[in-house]
């Protein structure tokens, strides 16, 4: 509500300013304009009446018949109230007679200024004009300009025209406290939802999901705060997901062992030499999962280490696959890797990275197809270089993987169950810990079909580029 109060605030302030500065202005304009335009017509009356004047001496050749006869006077100050002009114009002149009073502010001197009619003495604010005829001075017109304050009609319709503005002012101002109101509470709104909003994700929930009504900025913040609710929704139901899964994984080989030991313990099994390496197999096991669980933990915080030289991934790739020919022998797997052997002389097949960490994203990928593949099944490995690129392919033979879950098989603790579950001993996380070494090397792997009916991953590492100084 304060933000509501802040604009609603800001709106009425704006528009008291804003029609308060327009009203000075109208008000100031009226004023001088309207006196602005009675002098104009004064001026123009009178410099009529100066032409008049001297038509007049020059019929009468003296002042003489002029003297103290206002008939005669008001008959030539009125002189352009012609017979001929209609009757409303005649009502608009004699009306705007009577408004400035003309006749009462002119009076005429002769050439000596003697007073011929009107005021005994030329007024010293008075506009003095000389009257000529024949190049001589016969007269002097005076005129007094008009002072609207001294006349009660024009400070009536003054004081009148400054009522109805300050009328038109107040209807204004509210309607712009209605308006300021109403634009304000639809400005904050959005904003309300959104804190609305923000303060369920802080307590917990995460399927909150901001309403957008417009297209401006605030639906944009909306929508990434819908993308970061549907973030943490996914990574909060992940967390559950893997908590229970590095449960499972744990308790498993315990349950084995701790089985196991007290079988011996009660008599049940002898511990002789199968029974030892059924626990020590269940051991090694959770050495895994544990080994990669720090290597996931330590590389999602930066503290797994790199120490990267140039290396040549395909003598790599064949050392590993050399330590995995007895396992291979064991299941009848026919292993293709011609294509790697004419790159380890090739000065260009060199990467910057990692040995170790090479060799265990390789020892990885090896495992997986070594634990998945079914037995007189295929294995293939097939290295190139294209743009730039070092592309490294393998591809397995049956069983497959469904094409919709290609991606998800970098996530940790994902398992396609029909096929690759439990029973092969995966952890799930050799495939998320490819992931990481692969993006840590500037590279990237990605899971597709296998022409042989099985699993192909695609892996592609920046070749090295040597610098000359």
């Amino acid at each position: 509500m304060k933000l509501l109060y802040k604009f609603f605030f800001a709106f009425c302030v704006t528009s008291f300013t804003s029609v308060g500065l327009m009203l000075l202005l109208v008000t100031h304009n009226l004023s001088t304009g309207f006196n602005d335009y009675v002098e104009a017509e004064e001026l123009k009356h009178v410099a009529a009446l100066q032409e008049q004047l001297t038509l007049f001496y020059d019929q009468e050749k003296s002042w003489d018949s002029l003297k103290q006869d206002d008939a005669l006077w008001k008959s030539i100050v009125n002189f352009h109230r012609k017979v001929d002009q209609s009757a409303q114009e005649a009502e608009s002149e004699y009306s705007l007679g009577r408004l400035l009073h003309v006749p009462r502010r002119v009076s005429l001197f002769d050439a000596n200024k003697e007073v011929v009619i009107g005021r005994k003495e030329l007024h010293p604010e008075a506009h003095n004009q000389r009257i000529l005829h024949d190049g001589n001075v016969v007269g002097y017109l005076s005129f007094i300009p008009a002072q609207l304050s001294s006349y009660s009609a024009e400070n009536e319709f003054l004081a009148k025209q400054t009522r109805n503005y300050y009328t038109i002012a107040l209807a204004v101002v509210v309607l712009s406290f209605v308006t300021a109101w109403v634009f304000s509470r639809h400005l904050v709104s959005p904003i309300s939802r959104l804190i609305s909003g923000t303060y369920r994700m802080i307590r917990g929930d995460y399927q909150v999901r901001v309403e957008k009504q417009s297209k401006d900025e605030i639906a944009h913040l909306a929508q990434n705060v819908n993308i970061l609710a549907q973030t943490l929704e996914k990574n909060q139901t992940n967390r559950s997901v893997w908590m229970s899964d590095v449960s499972h994984e744990l308790k498993t080989p315990l349950t084995v062992m701790r089985g196991q030991l007290m079988a011996i313990q009660d008599g049940v099994f002898q511990a002789d030499e199968k029974r030892i390496q059924l626990m020590v197999d269940q051991v090694d096991s959770l050495s895994r999962i544990v080994n990669d669980l720090y290597q996931l933990s330590i590389t999602d915080v930066g503290g797994l280490s790199y120490k990267k030289e140039v290396v040549q991934p395909a003598q790599l790739l064949l050392e590993v696959l050399s330590g995995f020919e007895a396992k291979f022998d064991q299941k009848s797997f026919s292993v293709d890797c011609s294509t790697l052997i004419p790159l380890l002389n090739n000065a260009h097949c060199q990467v910057l990275g990692d040995s170790d960490r090479l060799k265990q994203l390789f020892t990885n990928l090896l495992e997986n197809s070594y634990r998945y593949t079914h037995a007189n099944g295929q294995v293939n490995l097939i290295a190139q270089i294209e743009d730039q690129n070092l592309t490294l392919v393998l591809q397995d033979s049956a069983p497959n993987v469904p094409i919709e879950m290609h991606d998800k098989l970098f996530e940790r603790f994902f398992r396609v169950e029909s096929s690759r579950n439990r029973e092969h001993g995966g952890s799930g996380l050799g495939l998320a810990l490819c992931q990481q070494i692969a993006d840590a090397h500037q590279g990237s792997i990605v899971a597709s079909d296998s022409p042989f009916g099985g699993l192909k991953v695609t892996i592609r590492l920046p070749l090295f580029k040597e610098v000359n100084p």
